[in-house]
C-alpha cells in the first residue's frame, strides 16, 4: 500500500527549525516509498503556478492614509511592493535549479511525464513582497540639516512540491528572507537586491538536505602524521559531482539488523577524476578516518 505524506503521523511543534526538519523527513520518506530507485537519482522540477497572494496588496484609500500620516509622523513607512514579483520568482528558479540532485524543466509537465519516477512540479505562493523605509536626520557641527533613508526588502514565500505521477504532495516548505540598502545609494530595489542571494541559498540548501548525495570511500590517499589527509570516493561525472562538495563521513555499523550511523570527520571534492571517481581532501577527523580505512570499515560519505 502507498504511504501518502498525509499519512504520517506528525507531532506539532512550534519550532521553526523543527518543523523545517521535520518536513525534510517526511519528505524523503515519501520519495523512497513512491518507487524504488537508483542512487543519487535526479529529480526533475516543472515550475508550475507562481501567483502572489498577499491579502494586503491592496489598500482602501483609507488605510493608504493612515500610512502617509504616519510616514511623515514617525519617518517610517512599510508597504507591499508588488512590482518585485519578478525578482522573486527568479530567485526562486535560481534556488531550485542550484541543488544536487534536482533538474529544472523550463517547459511545462506534458503527457508521459507521470509514467516517470522522479517528476516533480513546484507552486510557488509569494505571501509577502514588503519594502520599508526609514527616514532620519540629524545637524553636523555647523548646523546643516542631513537627511538619509535606510530600505529593507522583505520576502515570504512558500512553495508546494507535488509528485506529477501520484499527485502526492511531497512537501511545503517557507522561506524568508529580507536585505538593507547601503548608505551609499538607498533604494528599495537595492535592498530587495541584497536579500536575493540568501534566499536563493535557503531553498538550494532545504533541496540539498532533503535529497544529499551519498558515496563511499573507496581508498585512502596521502596519509601525514598519522592522519588522513586525501581519499577517494565512488561519485564523479555521473552523478553530478564537481569540485567543492562538503561531505560528512560516517562509520556504517549494522545494530539488530538496521543501520546506525557515527560521524567521524568531514571531506570536501578536492578534483572530479571521472565517470564514479573524485579525489577529496580531508577537513576534519582525518585521524578517525585513516582508522576506519585500516580496519576495513564501509564509510559513508553524505552531502552537506
Amino acid at each position: 500500500m502507498k504511504t501518502r505524506l498525509q499519512d504520517v503521523p506528525v507531532r506539532q511543534s512550534n519550532h521553526p527549525m523543527m518543523k523545517m526538519v521535520m518536513m525534510a523527513v517526511l519528505f524523503c520518506c515519501a520519495l523512497s516509498v513512491s518507487a524504488q530507485v537508483e542512487r543519487n537519482q535526479i529529480y526533475n522540477i516543472f515550475l508550475g503556478e507562481v501567483r502572489y497572494s498577499n491579502p494586503n496588496e491592496r489598500l482602501s484609500s483609507t488605510d493608504a492614509l493612515g500610512q502617509i500620516f504616519r510616514a511623515a509622523a514617525t519617518g517610517k513607512a512599510k508597504v507591499q511592493a508588488p512590482e518585485y514579483q519578478e525578482m522573486v520568482k527568479t530567485a526562486v528558479v535560481n534556488g531550485l535549479s542550484k541543488a544536487y540532485r534536482y533538474r529544472l524543466s523550463e517547459r511545462q509537465p506534458q503527457l508521459g511525464d507521470e509514467s516517470e519516477v522522479g517528476n516533480l512540479v513546484a507552486d510557488v505562493n509569494i505571501t509577502n513582497i514588503a519594502a520599508s523605509s526609514e527616514t532620519t536626520s540629524y545637524k553636523d557641527k555647523n548646523g546643516k540639516t542631513h537627511v538619509s533613508t535606510k530600505y529593507t526588502g522583505e520576502v515570504d514565500v512558500t512553495i508546494t512540491l507535488t509528485d506529477v505521477g501520484t499527485g502526492d504532495v511531497l512537501g511545503t516548505p517557507s522561506f524568508s528572507a529580507s536585505g538593507h540598502s547601503s548608505s551609499a545609494t538607498p533604494s528599495q530595489e537595492e535592498a530587495f537586491k541584497s536579500g536575493m542571494g540568501l534566499f536563493v541559498n535557503r531553498i538550494t540548501n532545504w533541496l540539498n538536505q532533503t535529497l544529499p548525495l551519498q558515496a563511499n570511500i573507496i581508498e585512502g590517499n596521502a596519509v601525514k602524521k598519522e592522519k588522513q589527509k586525501t581519499v577517494y570516493i565512488d561519485l564523479g561525472n555521473r552523478e553530478g559531482a564537481y569540485a567543492g562538495i562538503h561531505f560528512g563521513v560516517y562509520i556504517v555499523n549494522m545494530v539488530a539488523g538496521r543501520e546506525a550511523r557515527q560521524q567521524i570527520g568531514k571531506l570536501k571534492i578536492e578534483s572530479v577524476q571521472g565517470d564514479d571517481i573524485s579525489l577529496c581532501k580531508v577537513q576534519s577527523g582525518g585521524k578517525d578516518i585513516k582508522k576506519a580505512i585500516d580496519a576495513g570499515k564501509q564509510l559513508l560519505v553524505i552531502s552537506q
